[in-house]
């Protein structure tokens, strides 16, 4: 009977423990609001993963607080991510989503960037990657192949909404290869560039398969764009056959060389994170509710009917992604942010 009774206290003890992070927290967020600040405008994909999250975070924070999502478009994602830094020390409350392209201008010593990227307490990604970037051109421009693109006496107008992202540093690299493009910059979201090239203001515009073929398909399947150029790793979604890829470009050793640093930026994307001075509790609390709720079968099942892939990185892929920038040549920064980083 003591045995018996010895079981049952300890098993107790366990699931008081289990239960103990969870309970801590739970007055803290209960009757709070979390708001995730988003550094580009309302429709595009970073706006959309964001509402989906969003909508099913709360339940996974302890307290259920209620959560919403507040638009900070400007310099590529850049402002927001400067605005949410200087709110430190961080309370747990505030989310800030920002393009991961911004941790290569804050090595290459962006001086727009007022933030250090090993400062952020990060939550992840939850799609992996940005790959492939691809080129898309308006249709009812006579571009049907890269030979095409590389004889058009008109540069290409693609827009842009800043300097940090991987569809400008792909747009850079292609003008820096020779190919008649040139960006546009000004645009406070894909959205907004999308609806500029659906007016005719612009030829193209770099952006990756996923998004694409996801937050923008009816472009494709209205005959508005058609895809020219794919760089970077196979597509998750559907694939496009015949579409010339960077093999096909003939790229120098030392072109390769930046071509490859490229896509290796590009494995992040959609960056979530916590300012600096957050409680290390309350960082522990939303990690595993980022990750709780992008596993979740109801988040799953949205995203499947949106056409969004969730597959997420976590928090130490980002941290490696970092320390992996700041170990890079200094050569091949200095390269990267000659063609990169120059209007």
């Amino acid at each position: 009977m003591k045995i018996l009774l010895s079981m049952i206290v300890g098993l107790t003890s366990l699931l008081l423990v289990a239960n103990g992070a969870w309970a801590a927290d739970a007055p803290f967020y209960k009757g709070k609001t979390i708001r995730i600040v988003v550094g580009y405008s309302p429709g595009g994909g970073f706006d959309t993963f964001s509402r989906l999250l969003g909508r099913y975070l709360s339940a996974h924070v302890p307290g259920n607080p209620s959560v919403i999502v507040v638009n900070m478009p400007g310099a590529g994602s850049i402002a927001a991510a400067n605005r949410v830094y200087a709110m430190q020390p961080g309370n747990g409350l505030t989310i800030v989503a920002f393009n991961a392209g911004s941790l290569v201008e804050a090595v290459t010593g962006n001086p727009n960037i007022k933030f250090d990227p090993r400062k952020y307490n990060w939550l992840g990604d939850p799609a992996i990657g940005s790959l492939p970037e691809v080129l898309w051109v308006r249709s009812d421009l006579p571009i049907k192949t890269l030979e095409d693109f590389k004889n058009t006496k008109t540069p290409l107008a693609a827009g842009s909404t800043g300097i940090g992202s991987a569809s400008t540093a792909a747009t850079l690299f292609l003008r820096h290869l020779g190919y008649p493009i040139k960006p546009i910059f000004g645009y406070r979201g894909t959205a907004n560039v999308m609806a500029a090239m659906e007016r005719k203001e612009l030829d193209a515009r770099v952006m990756s398969q996923q998004t694409m073929q996801g937050n923008y398909r009816r472009y494709i399947e209205s005959g508005l764009v058609r895809p020219v150029l794919s760089m970077g790793e196979e597509p998750r979604l559907d694939p496009i056959p015949g579409i010339a890829t960077l093999e096909d470009l003939n790229l120098n050793a030392e072109q390769q060389r930046i071509a490859d640093f490229l896509i290796g930026t590009w494995k992040l994307l959609r960056l979530f994170a916590l300012p600096p001075g957050t409680p290390a509790d309350r960082v522990a609390t939303l990690r595993k509710a980022f990750v709780d709720t992008l596993n979740s079968p109801d988040l799953l099942q949205h995203a499947k009917r949106q056409k969004l892939v969730i597959s997420p990185a976590s928090p130490e892929s980002v941290e490696k992604t970092i320390a992996d920038l700041y170990k890079a040549p200094a050569e091949l920064l200095a390269k990267y942010k000659e063609i990169v980083t120059t209007k």
